[in-house]
């Protein structure tokens, strides 16, 4: 890669890391298909999972007072283990599937938290580790798998910070056992990563920066931005699913 390259490729990390704390949809969805442009797609995964290790770790650290520690033990375990699987394997289920089953999933979510399903009937403890392992295998496939848990954890009324700080910390976890497996087996280098290292100034200030401007948003646009999110996400899913077939 060119150096305007780097400079490109690391300066839309920046950017991102501030607007995803305000706006909280998946960081995959967005960077992966950037770095797709400027360098061939198995690396830009590689990078952007490397990434989110170190993003993840600030974020986390930052919303440490707000991380839901009964969703961490229920999700992170089975998420981590389905995340190293994801990252040897080569994905053979066909995307439009994949597709179905993460749209289905997100719009339950999405009815539940709009009331449509009510809340005393929540999910069973088997749909809670089921979610923790499609959304870390996906993450470590290099597919965007925190849409998933997101919502998941949006249907159990967490506020925006409260996934944040939950889902950054299962989050890196399994960012850091995909990374550990590609620089194993090669699908990743030393060097590809090591620029990483001049943005981590840049992610701190940005999540600072974020956090203060989230918290200062008023619970009930919280909320509307939260459903909005969740929409979006069920929208654009339905739309691949329709151009896919």
């Amino acid at each position: 890669m060119s150096s305007i390259g780097y400079f490109l490729t690391y300066g839309a990390l920046g950017l991102t890391t501030l607007l995803n704390i305000i706006v909280p949809v998946s960081g995959s969805s967005v960077v992966t298909p950037l770095l797709a442009l400027l360098t061939d797609p198995h690396r830009a995964i590689g990078i952007v999972s490397a990434f989110f290790v170190m993003s993840g770790i600030v974020r986390t650290f930052t919303f440490r007072s707000s991380i839901r520690w009964s969703e961490v033990r229920v999700l992170r375990l089975p998420s981590v283990i389905a995340a190293t699987f994801g990252a040897f394997a080569l994905v053979t289920i066909p995307t439009p599937w994949l597709l179905l089953i993460i749209l289905a999933f997100s719009a339950y979510f999405l009815l539940k938290k709009l009331g449509v399903i009510p809340k005393g009937k929540g999910p069973s403890s088997l749909m809670n580790h089921f979610v923790g392992v499609l959304s870390g295998f996906l993450q470590g496939t290099g597919l965007t798998g925190s849409d998933l848990r997101n919502q998941y954890l949006y249907a159990h009324d967490l506020s925006i910070a409260e996934v944040h700080g939950t889902t950054s910390l299962i989050g890196t976890s399994n960012f850091l056992m995909a990374t550990v497996v590609r620089l194993y087996t090669n699908q990743l280098s030393l060097p590809d990563i090591t620029p990483l290292l001049y943005l981590f100034p840049i992610v701190l200030l940005a999540t600072w920066a974020g956090k203060h401007m989230l918290f200062k948003v008023p619970a009930k646009i919280s909320n509307y931005i939260i459903i909005g999110v969740m929409v979006a996400v069920v929208t654009s899913l339905s739309y691949k699913i329709f151009v896919s077939f």
